[in-house]
């Protein structure tokens, strides 16, 4: 049992206020070298470096050079508030220079003074939008933006979908989780009534699945599992959290996944071998079967999805070829 996709925090530093976040507010740790990311195993195939805000270490290029080095087939993406232009845009001089283009995924929670005020920064949407623009115009990583619901703003969830296309770039979503060892957050406030989210996601489920693409067809699944999850019928998917996914803080602890609060061991003291097949391993991933909660993140639900690709692709014909089915 080899992990296939992980996620990196690679700093709790923020720049910005986020209402659905206490990464910002929370304690600061110790920021793990650019060495022990070469502890990381080459099964990995999906990387997701973030924080806090990646682009605030300077030291970040060393990073991603480690992560290439270890896991050479992955594709690598990083995720970052886009707050600060001229860094980023600099720092992915830098790092595209590498053999295997990168994503970058640019937070977006809805259009101008929404998106300021979720997340907390005045003039947040214009930077941000001078960010993937200029991150496009020298054709600088896979850009895609990335939209985290809330009640707060899930009426924008489309009105984002919509400057995607118009911009020429991908699109990605979440719901905001509670997480106390991650997001630092344990509140239950986040929860979308699901006529709201169904109202504003199912327009751009049908829309990912009028193309032709099947990479657009497994997001529409995905956004489909949001549905299923937050209207109470669980996930559409097992989970595999601490098999074929794991999760790793600024410090090296590594845990089963962003959610659970189950430390594995941590790679700046063990071998990546040595700690997910050890007794305290095995203890975290029996905890993350266990887990009652649940939840649907892209980071767990990718892999399960790549299990059951046939189960997905069917999904996507029938309601593609049959649009009338309720999803």
């Amino acid at each position: 049992m080899r992990p296939t996709d992980a996620v990196l925090a690679v700093t709790y530093r923020c720049n910005a206020r986020c209402v659905m976040c206490g990464i910002w507010s929370g304690r600061r740790v110790a920021e793990s070298p650019p060495e022990m990311y070469r502890n990381l195993p080459s099964s990995l195939r999906s990387v997701n470096i973030t924080g806090g805000e990646p682009f605030l270490r300077d030291d970040l290029p060393e990073i991603v050079e480690a992560v290439r080095g270890a896991c050479r087939r992955a594709e690598i993406v990083l995720s970052t508030n886009g707050l600060m232009t001229d860094r980023i845009v600099e720092m992915m001089r830098q790092l595209d220079a590498g053999p295997r283009t990168l994503g970058i995924a640019v937070s977006v929670d809805g259009i101008g003074d929404k998106h300021d005020e979720m997340r907390g920064i005045p003039d947040a949407f214009v930077k941000v939008q001078a960010t993937v623009r200029r991150l496009a115009e020298s054709g600088l990583g896979k850009v895609r933006l990335a939209f985290t619901a809330t009640p707060a703003n899930v009426e924008y969830f489309g009105r984002v979908y919509d400057l995607s296309r118009q911009l020429g770039v991908e699109f990605t979503c979440a719901v905001a989780q509670s997480s106390e060892h991650y997001f630092q957050t344990s509140d239950e406030t986040k929860s979308i009534a699901p006529e709201a989210l169904r109202r504003h996601v199912e327009p751009v489920i049908r829309s990912e699945l009028a193309s032709f693409s099947m990479k657009r067809w497994g997001r529409a699944y995905f956004m489909y599992g949001l549905l299923q999850f937050y209207s109470g019928m669980g996930r559409p998917l097992p989970c595999h959290a601490g098999g074929d996914f794991f999760f790793v803080d600024p410090t090296g602890d590594v845990y089963p996944c962003n959610v659970l609060s189950h430390v594995m061991g941590n790679l700046n003291e063990q071998a990546f071998d040595e700690l997910w097949r050890s007794e305290r391993g095995d203890r975290a991933r029996g905890g993350a079967k266990a887990c009652q909660a649940g939840c649907w993140m892209i980071c767990t639900a990718r892999t399960s999805m790549q299990r059951h690709r046939f189960r997905v692709l069917a999904w996507a014909i029938k309601h593609k070829f049959f649009p009338g089915r309720p999803l």
